[in-house]
Protein backbone atom coordinates (compact mmCIF):
# COMPACT_ATOMS: atom_id res chain seq x y z
CA UNK A 1 0.00 0.00 0.00
CA UNK A 2 1.55 3.70 -1.08
CA UNK A 3 1.87 6.11 1.42
CA UNK A 4 -0.51 8.15 0.32
CA UNK A 5 -3.04 5.65 0.39
CA UNK A 6 -1.77 4.46 4.07
CA UNK A 7 -2.86 7.92 4.74
CA UNK A 8 -5.85 8.27 3.35
CA UNK A 9 -7.07 5.35 5.33
CA UNK A 10 -5.67 6.86 7.95
CA UNK A 11 -7.31 10.26 7.37
CA UNK A 12 -10.83 8.38 6.93
CA UNK A 13 -10.64 6.62 10.21
CA UNK A 14 -9.85 9.95 12.31
CA UNK A 15 -12.47 12.06 10.13
CA UNK A 16 -14.91 9.49 11.14
CA UNK A 17 -14.14 9.27 15.16
CA UNK A 18 -13.61 13.67 14.60
CA UNK A 19 -17.50 13.70 12.92
CA UNK A 20 -18.42 11.29 16.00
CA UNK A 21 -17.18 13.48 18.68
CA UNK A 22 -18.32 16.87 16.95
CA UNK A 23 -21.59 16.01 16.38
CA UNK A 24 -21.74 14.90 19.80
CA UNK A 25 -20.49 18.06 20.76
CA UNK A 26 -23.20 19.38 18.73
CA UNK A 27 -25.61 17.86 19.95
CA UNK A 28 -24.20 18.82 24.06
CA UNK A 29 -24.50 22.62 22.52
CA UNK A 30 -28.14 22.16 21.77
CA UNK A 31 -29.31 20.23 24.64
CA UNK A 32 -27.24 23.31 26.34
CA UNK A 33 -29.30 25.70 24.49
CA UNK A 34 -32.54 24.11 25.60
CA UNK A 35 -31.38 23.71 29.10
CA UNK A 36 -30.24 27.14 29.74
CA UNK A 37 -30.86 29.21 26.38
CA UNK A 38 -28.91 32.48 25.98
CA UNK A 39 -29.39 33.91 29.55
CA UNK A 40 -26.95 35.21 32.14
CA UNK A 41 -27.14 31.51 33.37
CA UNK A 42 -25.40 30.06 30.44
CA UNK A 43 -23.09 32.67 30.04
CA UNK A 44 -22.25 31.60 33.52
CA UNK A 45 -21.92 28.14 32.78
CA UNK A 46 -20.51 28.89 29.32
CA UNK A 47 -17.41 30.87 31.05
CA UNK A 48 -16.88 28.58 33.77
CA UNK A 49 -16.35 25.67 31.60
CA UNK A 50 -14.02 27.21 28.91
CA UNK A 51 -11.69 28.65 31.90
CA UNK A 52 -10.37 24.98 32.61
CA UNK A 53 -9.72 24.80 29.01
CA UNK A 54 -7.75 28.18 28.86
CA UNK A 55 -5.80 27.47 32.10
CA UNK A 56 -4.69 23.89 31.64
CA UNK A 57 -3.54 25.45 27.19
CA UNK A 58 -1.65 28.29 29.67
CA UNK A 59 -0.03 25.43 32.30
CA UNK A 60 0.66 22.77 29.88
CA UNK A 61 -1.49 22.22 26.76
CA UNK A 62 0.32 24.64 24.40
CA UNK A 63 3.75 23.28 25.34
CA UNK A 64 2.75 19.62 25.15
CA UNK A 65 0.93 19.75 21.85
CA UNK A 66 3.53 21.48 20.25
CA UNK A 67 6.63 20.32 21.65
CA UNK A 68 6.34 16.43 23.31
CA UNK A 69 5.69 14.55 19.79
CA UNK A 70 8.45 16.40 17.84
CA UNK A 71 10.64 15.93 21.14
CA UNK A 72 9.89 12.15 21.68
CA UNK A 73 10.18 11.42 17.82
CA UNK A 74 13.67 12.76 17.58
CA UNK A 75 14.77 10.95 21.41
CA UNK A 76 13.65 8.01 19.96
CA UNK A 77 15.18 8.49 16.45
CA UNK A 78 18.37 9.52 17.98
CA UNK A 79 18.68 7.41 21.38
CA UNK A 80 16.84 3.79 20.79
CA UNK A 81 14.05 2.97 22.68
CA UNK A 82 15.28 2.16 26.22
CA UNK A 83 17.17 5.31 26.80
CA UNK A 84 14.96 7.30 24.64
CA UNK A 85 11.84 5.71 27.29
CA UNK A 86 13.53 7.24 30.28
CA UNK A 87 13.82 10.92 28.81
CA UNK A 88 9.76 10.19 28.16
CA UNK A 89 9.37 9.28 31.38
CA UNK A 90 10.84 12.19 32.68
CA UNK A 91 8.68 14.51 30.88
CA UNK A 92 5.94 12.67 31.45
CA UNK A 93 6.64 13.13 34.99
CA UNK A 94 7.03 16.45 35.14
CA UNK A 95 4.21 16.88 33.56
CA UNK A 96 1.48 15.20 35.76
CA UNK A 97 3.27 16.89 39.04
CA UNK A 98 2.71 20.54 37.06
CA UNK A 99 -1.21 19.19 36.28
CA UNK A 100 -1.21 18.48 39.85
CA UNK A 101 -0.45 21.72 41.23
CA UNK A 102 -2.13 24.06 38.70
CA UNK A 103 -5.50 22.49 39.40
CA UNK A 104 -4.97 22.88 43.01
CA UNK A 105 -4.16 26.51 42.60
CA UNK A 106 -6.64 27.56 39.80
CA UNK A 107 -9.46 25.68 42.70
CA UNK A 108 -8.02 28.28 45.47
CA UNK A 109 -8.15 31.45 42.65
CA UNK A 110 -11.09 30.48 41.67
CA UNK A 111 -13.19 33.84 42.99
CA UNK A 112 -10.85 35.98 41.56
CA UNK A 113 -10.65 34.63 38.26
CA UNK A 114 -14.19 34.86 37.66
CA UNK A 115 -14.10 38.45 39.00
CA UNK A 116 -10.92 39.13 36.10
CA UNK A 117 -13.75 38.05 33.81
CA UNK A 118 -16.86 39.70 34.73
CA UNK A 119 -14.34 43.08 35.25
CA UNK A 120 -15.88 44.96 32.99
CA UNK A 121 -19.62 44.73 33.44
CA UNK A 122 -20.99 47.14 35.24
CA UNK A 123 -24.03 47.47 37.14
CA UNK A 124 -26.68 50.02 36.52
CA UNK A 125 -29.05 49.35 39.65
CA UNK A 126 -28.94 47.24 42.91
CA UNK A 127 -31.34 45.02 40.55
CA UNK A 128 -28.77 44.40 38.33
CA UNK A 129 -26.15 44.82 40.94
CA UNK A 130 -27.60 41.45 42.84
CA UNK A 131 -27.83 39.73 39.53
CA UNK A 132 -24.24 40.28 38.51
CA UNK A 133 -23.30 38.86 42.06
CA UNK A 134 -25.53 35.81 41.71
CA UNK A 135 -23.67 34.90 38.17
CA UNK A 136 -20.45 35.71 39.51
CA UNK A 137 -21.18 33.59 42.76
CA UNK A 138 -22.54 30.26 40.39
CA UNK A 139 -19.86 30.82 37.57
CA UNK A 140 -17.24 30.56 40.56
CA UNK A 141 -19.27 27.18 41.89
CA UNK A 142 -19.36 25.73 38.74
CA UNK A 143 -15.31 26.56 38.06
CA UNK A 144 -14.26 24.55 41.33
CA UNK A 145 -15.76 21.73 39.91
CA UNK A 146 -14.75 22.13 36.60
CA UNK A 147 -11.15 22.87 37.82
CA UNK A 148 -10.33 18.70 37.97
CA UNK A 149 -10.71 19.02 33.97
CA UNK A 150 -7.46 20.98 34.23
CA UNK A 151 -5.68 17.62 35.20
CA UNK A 152 -7.51 15.54 33.32
CA UNK A 153 -7.09 17.33 29.98
CA UNK A 154 -3.64 17.03 31.02
CA UNK A 155 -3.51 13.45 30.73
CA UNK A 156 -5.26 13.34 28.05
CA UNK A 157 -3.18 15.07 26.18
CA UNK A 158 -0.03 13.49 27.25
CA UNK A 159 -1.55 9.92 26.36
CA UNK A 160 -2.70 10.92 23.21
CA UNK A 161 1.28 12.20 22.38
CA UNK A 162 2.65 8.58 23.67
CA UNK A 163 -0.15 6.96 21.27
CA UNK A 164 0.68 9.09 17.87
CA UNK A 165 4.36 8.32 18.68
CA UNK A 166 3.59 4.42 18.22
CA UNK A 167 1.96 5.51 15.10
CA UNK A 168 -1.80 5.06 16.38
CA UNK A 169 -4.10 7.88 15.82
CA UNK A 170 -8.11 6.58 16.00
CA UNK A 171 -8.90 6.32 19.52
CA UNK A 172 -8.10 9.64 20.71
CA UNK A 173 -10.28 11.01 17.66
CA UNK A 174 -13.50 8.68 19.51
CA UNK A 175 -12.91 9.24 23.07
CA UNK A 176 -14.54 12.45 23.71
CA UNK A 177 -17.61 10.80 22.65
CA UNK A 178 -18.05 9.22 25.58
CA UNK A 179 -17.32 12.74 27.58
CA UNK A 180 -20.40 14.55 25.12
CA UNK A 181 -22.74 11.73 26.13
CA UNK A 182 -22.12 11.98 29.77
CA UNK A 183 -22.46 15.60 29.51
CA UNK A 184 -25.76 15.51 27.74
CA UNK A 185 -26.88 13.27 30.22
CA UNK A 186 -26.31 15.05 32.85
CA UNK A 187 -27.91 18.80 31.06
CA UNK A 188 -30.56 16.63 30.35
CA UNK A 189 -31.27 15.25 33.93
CA UNK A 190 -30.77 18.98 35.20
CA UNK A 191 -33.38 20.10 33.02
CA UNK A 192 -35.89 17.48 34.02
CA UNK A 193 -35.03 18.25 37.98
CA UNK A 194 -35.31 22.06 37.13
CA UNK A 195 -37.11 23.28 33.75
CA UNK A 196 -36.66 26.60 34.25
CA UNK A 197 -33.20 27.37 36.74
CA UNK A 198 -32.50 31.44 37.48
CA UNK A 199 -30.07 32.73 38.85
CA UNK A 200 -31.61 33.04 42.18
CA UNK A 201 -33.13 29.30 42.43
CA UNK A 202 -29.74 27.95 41.50
CA UNK A 203 -27.21 29.19 43.62
CA UNK A 204 -29.30 27.54 46.77
CA UNK A 205 -29.50 24.51 44.99
CA UNK A 206 -27.91 21.24 45.28
CA UNK A 207 -28.38 20.60 41.88
CA UNK A 208 -25.43 23.17 40.96
CA UNK A 209 -22.90 20.46 42.83
CA UNK A 210 -24.42 17.93 40.44
CA UNK A 211 -24.41 19.80 37.45
CA UNK A 212 -20.70 20.14 38.00
CA UNK A 213 -19.83 17.22 38.87
CA UNK A 214 -21.54 14.87 36.26
CA UNK A 215 -19.73 17.59 33.48
CA UNK A 216 -15.91 16.75 35.03
CA UNK A 217 -17.14 13.33 35.18
CA UNK A 218 -17.51 13.06 31.40
CA UNK A 219 -13.77 14.14 30.99
CA UNK A 220 -12.23 11.58 33.24
CA UNK A 221 -14.44 8.69 31.36
CA UNK A 222 -12.34 10.54 28.10
CA UNK A 223 -9.27 9.58 29.58
CA UNK A 224 -10.06 6.26 31.04
CA UNK A 225 -11.07 5.18 27.97
CA UNK A 226 -8.15 5.66 26.44
CA UNK A 227 -6.05 3.16 28.74
CA UNK A 228 -6.68 -0.31 26.86
CA UNK A 229 -5.32 1.65 23.85
CA UNK A 230 -2.25 2.46 26.19
CA UNK A 231 -1.48 -0.81 27.99
CA UNK A 232 -1.79 -2.60 23.79
CA UNK A 233 0.78 0.18 22.72
CA UNK A 234 4.11 -1.23 24.33
CA UNK A 235 4.36 1.51 26.45
CA UNK A 236 5.78 -0.41 29.62
CA UNK A 237 9.07 1.77 29.57
CA UNK A 238 7.55 4.35 30.92
CA UNK A 239 8.30 4.45 34.76
CA UNK A 240 7.68 7.73 37.44
CA UNK A 241 11.16 9.87 36.97
CA UNK A 242 12.30 12.66 37.12
CA UNK A 243 15.45 14.00 35.89
CA UNK A 244 15.66 17.71 35.59
CA UNK A 245 19.22 17.23 33.83
CA UNK A 246 17.42 14.91 30.99
CA UNK A 247 17.97 16.15 27.36
CA UNK A 248 14.24 15.30 26.74
CA UNK A 249 12.61 17.63 29.50
CA UNK A 250 15.33 19.94 28.21
CA UNK A 251 14.30 20.21 24.90
CA UNK A 252 10.54 20.69 25.70
CA UNK A 253 11.85 23.46 28.12
CA UNK A 254 13.78 25.51 25.64
CA UNK A 255 11.09 24.98 22.95
CA UNK A 256 7.87 25.04 25.69
CA UNK A 257 9.54 28.73 26.94
CA UNK A 258 8.20 30.13 23.65
CA UNK A 259 5.51 28.46 23.35
CA UNK A 260 4.07 29.31 26.96
CA UNK A 261 4.67 33.09 25.65
CA UNK A 262 2.43 31.97 22.38
CA UNK A 263 -0.18 30.55 25.14
CA UNK A 264 -0.18 33.70 27.28
CA UNK A 265 -0.78 35.73 24.08
CA UNK A 266 -3.51 33.68 22.60
CA UNK A 267 -5.00 33.53 26.29
CA UNK A 268 -4.83 37.26 26.99
CA UNK A 269 -6.57 37.65 23.50
CA UNK A 270 -9.33 34.63 24.23
CA UNK A 271 -9.68 36.65 27.80
CA UNK A 272 -9.99 40.29 25.93
CA UNK A 273 -12.71 38.95 23.42
CA UNK A 274 -15.16 37.17 26.47
CA UNK A 275 -14.43 40.10 29.08
CA UNK A 276 -15.54 42.17 26.12
CA UNK A 277 -18.33 40.03 25.00
CA UNK A 278 -19.68 39.73 28.92
CA UNK A 279 -19.44 43.51 28.88
CA UNK A 280 -21.69 43.97 26.60
CA UNK A 281 -24.40 42.54 28.13
CA UNK A 282 -28.06 41.30 26.80
CA UNK A 283 -29.11 38.02 25.95
CA UNK A 284 -26.14 35.85 26.65
CA UNK A 285 -23.12 37.30 24.61
CA UNK A 286 -21.03 34.72 26.38
CA UNK A 287 -22.72 32.25 25.08
CA UNK A 288 -23.00 33.63 21.59
CA UNK A 289 -19.40 33.68 20.81
CA UNK A 290 -18.88 30.23 22.74
CA UNK A 291 -22.25 28.58 19.81
CA UNK A 292 -20.70 30.37 17.21
CA UNK A 293 -17.28 28.79 17.81
CA UNK A 294 -18.33 25.36 18.36
CA UNK A 295 -20.39 25.78 15.00
CA UNK A 296 -17.48 26.90 13.15
CA UNK A 297 -15.05 24.55 14.42
CA UNK A 298 -17.09 21.50 13.12
CA UNK A 299 -15.39 21.60 9.62
CA UNK A 300 -11.70 22.23 10.70
CA UNK A 301 -12.04 19.79 13.35
CA UNK A 302 -13.69 16.92 11.26
CA UNK A 303 -10.85 17.63 8.21
CA UNK A 304 -8.12 19.92 9.19
CA UNK A 305 -7.58 17.95 12.59
CA UNK A 306 -7.79 14.50 11.28
CA UNK A 307 -5.55 15.56 8.42
CA UNK A 308 -2.32 17.45 11.03
CA UNK A 309 -3.01 14.53 13.47
CA UNK A 310 -1.97 11.91 10.92
CA UNK A 311 0.80 14.45 9.06
CA UNK A 312 2.39 15.60 11.84
CA UNK A 313 5.23 12.94 13.02
CA UNK A 314 5.78 12.84 9.15
CA UNK A 315 6.44 16.61 9.56
CA UNK A 316 8.41 15.69 12.65
CA UNK A 317 10.40 13.31 10.95
CA UNK A 318 11.69 15.64 7.38
CA UNK A 319 12.66 18.76 9.79
CA UNK A 320 14.50 16.60 11.55
CA UNK A 321 16.69 15.36 8.65
CA UNK A 322 16.05 18.76 6.94
CA UNK A 323 14.35 17.38 4.29
CA UNK A 324 12.90 20.94 3.50
CA UNK A 325 11.57 20.09 -0.22
CA UNK A 326 9.78 17.31 1.11
CA UNK A 327 8.28 19.08 3.69
CA UNK A 328 6.86 21.43 1.88
CA UNK A 329 5.03 19.15 0.06
CA UNK A 330 3.73 17.17 2.78
CA UNK A 331 2.64 20.90 3.84
CA UNK A 332 0.75 21.20 0.68
CA UNK A 333 -0.47 17.66 0.36
CA UNK A 334 -2.50 18.51 4.07
CA UNK A 335 -3.18 22.10 2.93
CA UNK A 336 -4.84 20.78 -0.90
CA UNK A 337 -6.93 18.29 1.92
CA UNK A 338 -7.93 20.32 3.69
CA UNK A 339 -8.96 23.60 2.04
CA UNK A 340 -10.91 21.28 -0.83
CA UNK A 341 -13.36 21.06 2.43
CA UNK A 342 -12.90 23.93 4.52
CA UNK A 343 -13.34 26.34 1.16
CA UNK A 344 -17.37 25.27 0.64
CA UNK A 345 -17.73 24.86 4.21
CA UNK A 346 -17.01 28.47 4.57
CA UNK A 347 -19.46 30.01 2.14
CA UNK A 348 -22.19 27.67 3.55
CA UNK A 349 -21.71 29.37 6.75
CA UNK A 350 -21.18 32.47 5.37
CA UNK A 351 -24.50 32.74 3.89
CA UNK A 352 -26.76 30.10 6.01
CA UNK A 353 -25.57 30.80 9.56
CA UNK A 354 -28.53 32.62 10.75
CA UNK A 355 -31.36 30.12 10.02
CA UNK A 356 -28.81 27.17 11.11
CA UNK A 357 -28.50 28.80 14.53
CA UNK A 358 -31.99 29.36 14.63
CA UNK A 359 -33.23 26.08 13.34
CA UNK A 360 -30.58 24.17 16.21
CA UNK A 361 -30.76 26.82 18.98
CA UNK A 362 -33.58 28.89 19.01
CA UNK A 363 -36.63 26.88 18.32
CA UNK A 364 -36.79 27.10 14.56
CA UNK A 365 -37.16 30.81 15.18
CA UNK A 366 -35.56 33.29 12.75
CA UNK A 367 -37.74 36.24 12.94
CA UNK A 368 -34.83 38.01 14.63
CA UNK A 369 -31.22 38.15 13.95
CA UNK A 370 -29.50 36.44 16.35
CA UNK A 371 -26.19 37.15 18.02
CA UNK A 372 -24.50 33.74 17.65
CA UNK A 373 -25.92 33.38 14.11
CA UNK A 374 -23.36 37.02 13.42
CA UNK A 375 -20.74 35.36 15.29
CA UNK A 376 -20.85 31.93 13.24
CA UNK A 377 -20.91 34.44 9.57
CA UNK A 378 -17.71 36.23 10.68
CA UNK A 379 -15.93 33.44 12.23
CA UNK A 380 -16.70 31.72 8.93
CA UNK A 381 -15.53 34.03 6.88
CA UNK A 382 -11.73 33.61 8.54
CA UNK A 383 -12.16 29.85 8.50
CA UNK A 384 -9.57 29.10 5.45
CA UNK A 385 -7.02 31.96 7.11
CA UNK A 386 -7.66 30.04 10.30
CA UNK A 387 -7.01 26.91 8.75
CA UNK A 388 -3.90 27.90 6.24
CA UNK A 389 -2.53 29.54 9.99
CA UNK A 390 -2.75 26.36 11.99
CA UNK A 391 -1.24 24.02 9.35
CA UNK A 392 1.71 26.46 8.62
CA UNK A 393 2.54 26.67 12.64
CA UNK A 394 2.67 22.90 13.16
CA UNK A 395 5.01 23.26 10.25
CA UNK A 396 6.84 25.63 12.07
CA UNK A 397 7.28 23.59 14.89
CA UNK A 398 7.76 20.64 13.44
CA UNK A 399 10.80 22.46 12.41
CA UNK A 400 11.61 23.74 16.07
CA UNK A 401 11.29 27.05 14.62
CA UNK A 402 9.40 28.48 18.31
CA UNK A 403 10.69 31.87 18.44
CA UNK A 404 9.24 32.15 14.53
CA UNK A 405 5.79 30.88 16.11
CA UNK A 406 5.94 33.06 18.91
CA UNK A 407 6.09 36.42 16.89
CA UNK A 408 3.04 34.93 14.75
CA UNK A 409 1.11 34.83 17.40
CA UNK A 410 2.12 38.39 18.71
CA UNK A 411 0.83 39.22 15.42
CA UNK A 412 -2.72 37.64 15.20
CA UNK A 413 -3.33 38.30 18.60
CA UNK A 414 -2.14 41.80 19.11
CA UNK A 415 -4.44 43.08 15.96
CA UNK A 416 -6.97 40.58 17.63
CA UNK A 417 -6.49 42.94 20.83
CA UNK A 418 -6.49 46.31 18.90
CA UNK A 419 -10.04 45.51 16.58
CA UNK A 420 -11.19 44.41 19.51
CA UNK A 421 -10.95 47.84 20.81
CA UNK A 422 -11.54 49.42 18.47
CA UNK A 423 -15.23 47.72 17.35
CA UNK A 424 -16.11 45.51 19.92
CA UNK A 425 -16.92 47.42 23.16
CA UNK A 426 -20.40 47.54 22.35
CA UNK A 427 -21.36 45.37 19.33
CA UNK A 428 -20.66 41.06 19.32
CA UNK A 429 -20.26 41.58 14.94
CA UNK A 430 -17.33 43.75 15.89
CA UNK A 431 -15.70 41.63 18.48
CA UNK A 432 -15.83 38.48 15.85
CA UNK A 433 -14.62 40.24 13.48
CA UNK A 434 -10.85 41.20 15.51
CA UNK A 435 -10.60 37.44 15.47
CA UNK A 436 -10.97 36.59 11.72
CA UNK A 437 -9.07 39.09 10.65
CA UNK A 438 -6.33 38.54 12.89
CA UNK A 439 -5.72 34.94 11.99
CA UNK A 440 -6.15 35.87 8.30
CA UNK A 441 -3.20 38.43 8.09
CA UNK A 442 -1.22 35.79 10.40
CA UNK A 443 -1.57 33.18 7.78
CA UNK A 444 -0.30 35.35 4.80
CA UNK A 445 2.55 36.34 7.36
CA UNK A 446 3.03 32.48 8.33
CA UNK A 447 3.33 31.83 4.51
CA UNK A 448 6.13 34.37 3.81
CA UNK A 449 8.43 33.09 7.15
CA UNK A 450 8.01 29.31 5.87
CA UNK A 451 9.46 30.16 2.32
CA UNK A 452 12.21 31.70 3.83
CA UNK A 453 13.35 28.91 4.90
CA UNK A 454 12.81 27.26 1.33
CA UNK A 455 9.01 25.32 2.45
CA UNK A 456 7.04 26.53 -0.15
CA UNK A 457 3.47 26.21 1.06
CA UNK A 458 1.81 28.89 -0.90
CA UNK A 459 1.62 27.70 -4.68
CA UNK A 460 -0.72 24.98 -3.49
CA UNK A 461 -3.33 28.02 -2.54
CA UNK A 462 -4.19 29.12 -6.03
CA UNK A 463 -3.58 25.59 -7.35
CA UNK A 464 -5.21 24.51 -10.41
CA UNK A 465 -7.14 21.76 -8.31
CA UNK A 466 -7.96 24.66 -5.60
CA UNK A 467 -9.04 27.24 -8.34
CA UNK A 468 -11.58 24.59 -9.02
CA UNK A 469 -12.61 24.15 -5.63
CA UNK A 470 -13.05 27.81 -5.69
CA UNK A 471 -14.98 28.29 -8.67
CA UNK A 472 -17.75 25.32 -7.67
CA UNK A 473 -18.12 26.80 -4.73
CA UNK A 474 -18.67 30.02 -5.41
CA UNK A 475 -21.60 28.74 -7.79
CA UNK A 476 -22.70 26.54 -5.08
CA UNK A 477 -23.42 29.25 -3.26
CA UNK A 478 -24.91 31.36 -5.97
CA UNK A 479 -27.74 28.69 -5.98
CA UNK A 480 -28.04 28.69 -1.90
CA UNK A 481 -28.51 32.44 -1.63
CA UNK A 482 -31.40 32.43 -5.13
CA UNK A 483 -32.84 29.72 -3.71
CA UNK A 484 -32.86 30.73 -0.19
CA UNK A 485 -34.81 34.22 -1.46
CA UNK A 486 -37.46 32.20 -3.30
CA UNK A 487 -39.35 31.53 0.33
CA UNK A 488 -40.06 34.33 3.23
CA UNK A 489 -40.48 31.26 5.78
CA UNK A 490 -38.84 32.29 8.71
CA UNK A 491 -40.01 29.90 11.55
CA UNK A 492 -41.49 26.52 12.08
CA UNK A 493 -41.52 23.57 9.07
CA UNK A 494 -41.27 26.56 6.53
CA UNK A 495 -37.90 27.69 7.53
CA UNK A 496 -36.77 23.95 7.96
CA UNK A 497 -37.77 23.65 4.49
CA UNK A 498 -36.52 26.69 3.30
CA UNK A 499 -33.33 26.13 4.88
CA UNK A 500 -32.36 22.65 3.61
CA UNK A 501 -34.02 22.88 -0.03
CA UNK A 502 -31.36 25.72 -0.49
CA UNK A 503 -28.52 23.39 1.21
CA UNK A 504 -29.37 20.48 -0.81
CA UNK A 505 -29.52 22.12 -4.61
CA UNK A 506 -26.39 24.11 -3.01
CA UNK A 507 -25.04 20.82 -2.82
CA UNK A 508 -25.90 19.64 -6.58
CA UNK A 509 -24.60 22.51 -7.83
CA UNK A 510 -21.45 22.47 -6.49
CA UNK A 511 -20.97 18.44 -7.30
CA UNK A 512 -22.00 19.62 -11.17
CA UNK A 513 -19.47 22.34 -11.67
CA UNK A 514 -16.97 20.36 -9.74
CA UNK A 515 -17.53 17.08 -12.39
CA UNK A 516 -17.75 19.72 -15.43
CA UNK A 517 -14.39 21.28 -14.18
CA UNK A 518 -13.39 17.65 -13.85
CA UNK A 519 -13.87 16.93 -18.05
CA UNK A 520 -12.84 20.29 -18.95
CA UNK A 521 -9.81 19.79 -17.44
CA UNK A 522 -9.68 15.73 -18.93
CA UNK A 523 -10.25 17.34 -22.49
CA UNK A 524 -7.25 19.96 -21.90
CA UNK A 525 -5.26 16.85 -20.95
CA UNK A 526 -6.19 14.84 -23.73
CA UNK A 527 -5.87 17.94 -26.06
CA UNK A 528 -2.22 18.24 -24.87
CA UNK A 529 -1.39 14.59 -25.25
CA UNK A 530 -2.13 14.80 -28.78
CA UNK A 531 -0.37 17.77 -29.55
CA UNK A 532 2.38 16.25 -27.93
CA UNK A 533 2.06 13.53 -30.39
CA UNK A 534 3.53 15.51 -33.41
Amino acid sequence: MTREATHGSRITSMAGGTLASRLTGLLRVLVLAWAFGFTPLADAFNLANTVPNMLFDLVLGGIAGATFIPVFVERLAIDGERRAWRSISSVVTAAVITLVVASAISWWGAPWIIDGFTAMRHASSSASLASLNHQRAIATALLRWFVPQIFFYGVIGIATALLNVRQKFIVATWVPVANNFVCIAVLIWFHLVDPSPTLTTLSSSRDLLWLGLGTTLGVAVQFLLLFPSLARSDLWRLTPRLDLRDPALRAVGRLGSWILLVVLTNQLSLYIVLALAYGIGGSGPVSAYTYGWSFMQMPYAVIVVSVLGSLTPQFSHLATTRDFDALGERLRFGLRQSLVIIIPSSLVLLVLAQPLVAILLNHMDARQPLDAGTVLAILAAGLPGFTVFQLCVRGLQSMQRARHVFLLYVLDNGLTIVIAFALGRHSVAGLTASVSIGYSVAAVAALAVLAHYRVRVAPVIWSVHMRRTLTASLAATAVIVLTYATSSATHGAGLVVRFSGALVLGAAAYVIAVVLGQRRAARHRAKDARLGMF
